[in-house]
């Protein structure tokens, strides 16, 4: 699955990696990457550094096998729960900036000839893109490789608009299962959810489910996984329930 915004700020990376151990701590095996190569963040919450970068992945230096990070005695799951971080440095990130279309294709079939190898040599259940908002080519390609859409927003104007136009323009040309993640919700969920029916009507969007805002998980400032540590919190039984959502519309049947 990829995990997408319009915009920064929404959340997304948090959702992303809170998703991913949630579904390591039911047992599934779990595969989450950076894919965020304008402003990688995963690298402080996770505090690590790999030997191998996705980046190095991407440039051909190292296999996908290579670049993963084993997380699962860290954080006692039941299923296997690895990352793969970008490369946070300066150089690397205007590097990236810089690749061109053909680069950027061949990245793509890099990524699904990865796609299958995690699925049926190392059995990974679930692999999750934490995305770079907005339309980047990489986002594009994570978009592409993925079976499932997920679309984190916040309920403001500037969000609301670029997340439709977003749909009209992308999502709908990719022909993927795509849902809609409203976060940090102020106020009653009812209206929330009344506002989010009007204005998403016509896309026939599935909605994944409504946060709240918790101050308590924003403060965490990306320094840990939120569920993990806080177990009985709302925010984490929220994405539980999301989590559970999700399973189901992986299994239904494309109409």
């Amino acid at each position: 699955m990829a995990v997408h915004s319009y915009k920064g700020g929404t959340g997304k990376t948090s959702i992303s990696a809170n998703l991913a151990a949630i579904h390591a701590k039911k047992g599934f095996n779990v595969f989450l990457l950076d894919y965020d190569f304008r402003a990688p963040s995963l690298h402080v919450l996770f505090n690590a550094k790999p030997e191998h970068w996705l980046n190095d992945f991407l440039d051909g230096e190292c296999s996908i096998e290579d670049s993963m990070i084993d997380l699962t005695d860290r954080y006692s799951t039941l299923g296997r729960f690895y990352i793969a971080l970008a490369d946070p440095s300066t150089k690397a990130i205007r590097h990236m900036m810089l690749k061109d279309r053909e680069w950027e294709m061949k990245s793509l079939h890099k990524l699904l000839a990865a796609k299958t190898t995690l699925h049926e040599k190392l059995k990974i259940d679930y692999i999750i893109f934490d995305t770079s908002p907005g339309i980047h080519y990489s986002s594009i390609n994570a978009l592409v490789t993925a079976d499932l859409v997920i679309i984190v927003m916040k309920m403001d104007e500037y969000d609301i608009q670029g997340t439709q136009e977003m749909i009209r323009g992308i999502y709908d040309v990719l022909g993927r299962k795509t849902c809609l993640l409203v976060n940090q919700m102020v106020g009653e969920e009812e209206d929330y959810r009344e506002v989010v029916t009007g204005r998403f009507k016509e896309f026939q969007l599935h909605q994944l489910g409504i946060i709240q805002f918790y101050k308590e998980a924003l403060l965490t400032g990306g320094r840990s996984i939120f569920t993990l540590e806080r177990p009985e919190h709302p925010f984490t039984q929220s994405l539980l329930n999301i989590s559970e959502e999700i399973g189901r519309v992986i299994t239904k049947p494309t109409a």
